[in-house]
Order: structure tokens, then sequence, then C-alpha cells
């Protein structure tokens, strides 16, 4: 009899055990959307989805695939963002899911007045995450979102999916995440930096062929749901060392009497800056104060001693810093994040001079700007403190 029982307990254990995989699906019988591309045009939302063939990277052995990987594009439109996803769906074969959405490209028309709605529409959903790295772009989304890899790698791990480890390596245009846009749509006068990307390539071949890769030329200035304007180039120089969260590595090309070819090139980390703000007549005028680590490339001509490049290099950041702010004011963009300095640490400042202004830069201008540059070593020698 007991044994009766054994059986018939064992039984009925397998069967709940097995009632969990009744339904499971095998991953290339469900559309992965991996990024998203938002486009804004006559009167009408257009949405891009990204679909990656997973089924190629499920079967793999090894560590990595010299295989490339399938990218297909879906568009939809529609008067409402809502109606554009749901056009998506029309022909999409087999169920479509939203968890695995690693990126998020926003065109220049979407970025003008339209970000509180796109979003609105993308999170009432409850699949899309607020960790996906998240750009702008002027060129086609299309082309965005269908680049090369180097070496026909797998396509998840190009500059749109893992931005951090090259900005590592050279921090030109800060990546960000969905929340930190978010955070700066809801909060006033906030200013966040929302990098711009491309997919023109001139530096890699491939014999003849310049395949399309990805890269960061710029960033969007955000500020109170509306897009300022982009800033790219030298036009960001100044940026980098005042409004960057993180800095890892940069270079710095010191020219001495005008020349073409740099007399000292240092590896840049680590900047600083202190803003202060006070009323200077009718203005308000701030203060900068920059501290910031180099190492030495390359130097060209003879010798100089650490205190000399150190002089020339603070002289170099100082142009740069103000250079930047002027290109930018005549822009009526704010990069440094001014206006939210006043709004955060000098409330009675801003309500005099920024609040309920059409342009609120106007009013703004740079005071003293001093930088001091610490060169800690030159290739293996070591400075002495």
């Amino acid at each position: 009899m007991n044994r009766w029982i054994f059986l018939g307990g064992l039984l009925i254990s397998c069967l709940v055990l097995m009632t969990g995989c009744w339904d499971s699906k095998e991953v290339q019988s469900i559309n992965f959307i991996t990024g998203i591309g938002i486009d804004y045009e006559d009167n009408k939302y257009i949405a891009y989805a990204q679909l990656i063939d997973f089924s190629s990277i499920a079967k793999q052995e090894g560590p990595t695939s010299r295989q490339a990987s399938d990218i297909w594009i879906g568009r939809g439109e529609g008067t409402t963002l809502s109606m554009a996803i749901s056009d998506l769906y029309q022909t999409s074969q087999q169920q479509t899911l939203w968890t695995h959405v690693k990126a998020i490209v926003l065109s220049k028309n979407a970025l003008n007045g339209r970000l509180k709605d796109i979003f609105n529409t993308l999170l009432h959903s409850g699949e899309l995450r607020y960790t996906p790295w998240i750009y702008g772009t002027e060129q086609d989304i299309p082309d965005v979102l269908a680049p090369s890899a180097l070496l026909n790698q797998s396509t998840q791990t190009i500059e749109l999916f893992e931005p951090i480890k090259l900005y590592k390596q050279h921090s030109a245009f800060e990546p960000i995440r969905l929340h930190q846009l978010l955070d700066g749509l809801r909060e006033p006068s906030s200013v966040v930096l929302l990098p711009s990307i491309t997919n023109r390539n001139q530096t890699w071949f491939n014999g003849k062929e310049t395949p399309p890769l990805i890269q960061t030329d710029g960033f969007f200035v955000i500020s109170n749901g509306a897009n300022q304007g982009k800033v790219a180039g030298e036009d960001a120089d100044g940026t980098r060392f005042v409004n960057y969260d993180h800095v890892y590595q940069y270079p710095l090309y010191v020219y001495k009497n005008g020349g073409k070819t740099p007399d000292l090139t240092l590896r840049l980390h680590d900047p600083h800056t202190k803003i202060s703000a006070r009323k200077d007549g009718g203005e308000v005028a701030f203060d900068l104060v920059t501290s910031v680590k180099g190492i030495i490339i390359e130097e060209q001509g003879s010798h100089q001693p650490p205190q000399t490049m150190e002089e020339a290099a603070e002289k170099q950041i100082e142009s740069e810093i103000r250079k930047t702010f002027e290109k930018n004011k005549s822009r009526q963009i704010d990069s440094y994040g001014f206006v939210e300095h006043l709004y955060r640490h000098d409330h009675t400042l801003w309500k005099e001079h920024v609040q309920n202004r059409a342009d609120p830069i106007k009013g703004l201008k740079l005071g003293t700007v001093k930088v001091h540059v610490k060169i800690l070593n030159a290739s293996t020698y070591k400075y002495t403190e």
C-alpha cells in the first residue's frame, strides 16, 4: 500500500514540474525589439523598430560570432505614437516584446517639443525599462538603426548598444540613459546633453568599401522639454570641462604662436569645475575654477619644465571654455547649464534674471576663469609633487 502511495506522489510531483514548460517558446519564435527610433513628419509620428536575428546567436558554441547578424527594421505611422506602434504589429507575424530595448534614437523633429508626449506613450506600456541608452540624430533613422560592425562581430556590441566602453577610452560626447533624460524633463531649467549619433564612416575600410559605423558627433542641448540646438566639433570643447559628469580621458592639443602642429599633447582626465554666480550690473557673471589632471603623450621641440607645460595647457583650456560659451550663447544655447545652476543654487538671481524670459542666457556672461592643470607623468616618468 505504501508503495502505491509513494509512486502516486512521485507521479503527481512530475506532472506539477512539467507544467512550467508547456507554454514555453523558443527565442526564434518571438520578436525581441532591440532598438527604437521615433520621428515626426507631416503631423504624423513614425515609429521604427529594430529586430536582430537571435536564432544564430542562440546556436553559438563559442563566445563570439564572426557571422554578421541580420537586422530587420519595422516602420509604423499614425497621428499618435500609440497608433504608429500598433501599426508595427500588423505584419509582425509573431509576438513582439519591448523588454529587451537597449537603445532609443530620436529624430531632430521629435526633439522639437514632442519629448513629453513620446515618453508618456512609451512608458505607459510597462514593458520598456528606464535603462536604454538614448540618442538624437539628424540622419534618417533607418540608416542609424541598421549599421555594420567591425570584423562581423555581433551587432549587439556596437557603440549604439555599448557606448560606455568606448567613452572610457575616448571621452568625446558623454552617453546618457533614458532615466537621465526623464529626470531633466521633469526638473525646471534643467539642462541635458543628449548625444547625437551618425553612421557616416570615413575611418575604417573593408577593401574599397566603407561600411556604415555608428559614432557620436555632438550633442543636443535639451532644456524645459525643448531642443535648444545641436553642438558639435570644436564648439563642444569647453563643455567637456564645465558640464560633463565624468571625463575618463581626452586629448588636449596645445598650440603656440598660431602653428598648425601642436607643440604639446596631453591626455586629460577627471576635470572638475566649481561655478559661482554673482550680480554684475544688469547681468549675472559666472566665475569658474577648473582643475584637471594630465599625462604627456607627445612633446614637440625642446623639453620644457612641467610648470611651463602646465601654464600653456591652462591658457589653452581657458581659451576653449570662453570660445565655447560665446559661440553657443550667440545661438541661445546654454550648454554649460548656467540657468540650471542659478535655479538650484541662487533662486533669487534666477527669479530676477531668468524666470519668464524668452532668452534667459542673454543676460548671462563669463567672469573670471581660473584653470589648474597638474601633469602627473610623461610616459613612464612620474613627476614629483
